[in-house]
């Protein structure tokens, strides 16, 4: 047994296991105070079309190949964590960023072909969900076993702050301003190294609670399976097969048959109740069967339930939709003559979705059972105001005037998605299959996403020259008035049949 597997031990023998189970969430949660990288793909854009000149399609063309990475490592991250164990993932990342953080710098200093930087944001992406994945994994089965909402939220919660945090550490030590483009390179690098040690020291503290959280289910595990032999005189009863039945006519309960091997209930005129006593062992092996059923039947059921679907649909346009307008804000605000505008922008969004993901921990548990307003209403709700700001956005008259709203919309959904989704999903389906069934509907969001990078780069090319010439306040009309149409629909679908969902979870959520 190692040091750190002794410290562990005399933890959890003198405190118990809620502790090791804390401690394992903690420094998931402040792993995750590094992630705002997540929502800030938009420092890249500028210093890859000034460094490197890049044209719009192809800031585009790393965009979807970055979610690529996210959504294609998603559903496989979820399979790992939930067949092999959480510690596999922040060693992936650990890897994952030291490569492409090192390799983006080795392409700007030598101006290396296009392809290098697909590759470089491709396992960006891959680290990304992988850590996350771990972090937010780790918090659910450690502290989710007493506190689920509240596990699951959190790491969402410290994304935000993160990306508030990054975005003033940005303003205030790496500001773009420059004399020369040599002045703005080496500011870019100096950034670049910034992340590349922030997030690989981070991944280090996800692989010590996935480690702690994997010895205290150890622990708990040989603790609930040693011997117990309480009461010494009727070992001897155990000896033989002929015996068995004495154990339980001296333990059994009142209402039972006494000398009966099993406890038969019986009614008030001490006659055996048989179908009362059949119900309850039934249910006894029923929900033992609940809580062993096999890792790939619980996957098979989620499958082919033909519910999901429509759960799916509305997570790929709710995240591919805000993915989309948070990658591309820099262009936005550009094609609304507002370029000066993008650290505001960045921090009125991430100041909205901090105050999303905190009222959504705190008080969505009370919300829903005080007034009986379930998760899913609150999420489609969400969906539908989203959808209905970017079809104000495509509207090119007005659409430069209250943008903040804008941007505060899709900051909402953002939040509420990564923030609820998860916890309809495990009380749907289950915490247990989480990983995979989180993977699967968040890994699609890859198409909404990269439908919408090609319509704009598309639109873009088509209307934007065009429109920049004759002063056209929103040139991508197309674009947004897709992305709104596509979550007003599916919003209201799920909305409309909100209760099926409901009727299927063992509690109201």
């Amino acid at each position: 047994m190692s040091f750190l597997e002794k410290k562990i031990r005399g933890i959890y023998d003198r405190h118990g296991e809620f502790r090791v189970y804390l401690i394992a969430f903690v420094l998931s949660i402040l792993g995750c105070l590094s992630l705002g990288i997540l929502t800030l793909f938009s420092i890249f854009a500028d210093p890859l079309q000034k460094l490197l000149d890049y044209p719009q399609s192809t800031i585009n063309k790393i965009i979807v190949i970055h979610v690529l990475g996210l959504n294609i490592s998603t559903p496989l991250s979820g399979f790992i964590a939930d067949a092999k164990g959480i510690w596999i993932l922040p060693l992936f990342s650990f890897s994952g960023y030291t490569f492409s953080f090192t390799l983006l710098k080795y392409i700007i200093k030598h101006n290396l072909h296009e392809y290098y930087t697909y590759l470089c944001f491709f396992i960006l992406g891959c680290s990304h969900v992988s850590f996350l994945f771990s972090c937010l994994l780790n918090s659910a089965r450690s502290l989710g076993r007493y506190y689920r909402t509240l596990a699951i939220s959190t790491p969402n919660l410290m994304i935000s702050i993160s990306s508030y945090i990054q975005i003033q550490i940005i303003t205030i030590f790496y500001s773009p301003n420059y004399t020369s483009l040599q002045e703005y390179e080496t500011n870019f690098m100096n950034l670049l190294n910034f992340f590349m040690i922030l997030l690989t020291s981070s991944t280090i503290l996800s692989l010590v609670g996935s480690l702690l959280t994997d010895l205290a289910n150890k622990y708990q595990t040989v603790t609930e399976e040693s011997p117990e032999a309480d009461i010494d005189d009727f070992e001897s009863f155990n000896t033989s097969p002929l015996l068995t039945g004495a154990a339980t006519v001296l333990h059994s309960p009142g209402p039972s048959i006494i000398g009966s091997p099993m406890p038969w209930y019986v009614d008030e005129e001490g006659i055996a109740n048989l179908d009362t006593g059949m119900s309850m062992i039934s249910s006894g092996y029923l929900s033992l069967a609940e809580n062993d059923t096999p890792y790939q039947v619980k996957v098979n059921k989620f499958a082919k339930d033909f519910m999901m679907y429509p759960l799916l649909l509305c997570c790929l346009v709710a995240i591919g939709s805000t993915e989309f307008f948070i990658a591309n804000l820099n262009a936005i605000l550009n094609n609304l003559d507002a370029p000066g505008k993008l650290d505001s922008s960045l921090e009125t969004m991430s100041i909205a979705s901090t105050l999303t993901r905190f009222i959504i921990m705190l008080s969505t548990d009370y919300v829903c059972s005080r007034f009986k307003i379930s998760r899913l209403t609150i999420f489609t709700l969400c969906v539908m105001s989203c959808g209905a700001s970017h079809i104000y956005l495509s509207s090119s008259p007005i659409a430069s005037l209250n943008f903040p709203l804008v941007v505060v919309s899709n900051s909402i959904l953002n939040s509420t998605v990564f923030t609820l989704f998860p916890a309809i999903l495990a009380s749907i389906y289950g915490i247990e299959i989480l990983g995979t069934t989180w993977g699967v509907c968040s890994g699609s969001s890859f198409f909404g996403n990269m439908i919408l990078n090609f319509l704009y780069s598309f639109d873009f090319q088509e209307n934007c020259v065009r429109g920049l010439q004759e002063k056209m306040m929103i040139c991508s009309t197309m674009t947004f008035f897709s992305s709104g149409l596509a979550l007003l629909t599916f919003g209201g679908i799920v909305f409309s049949v909100r209760n099926r969902y409901i009727a299927r979870a063992s509690a109201f959520f």
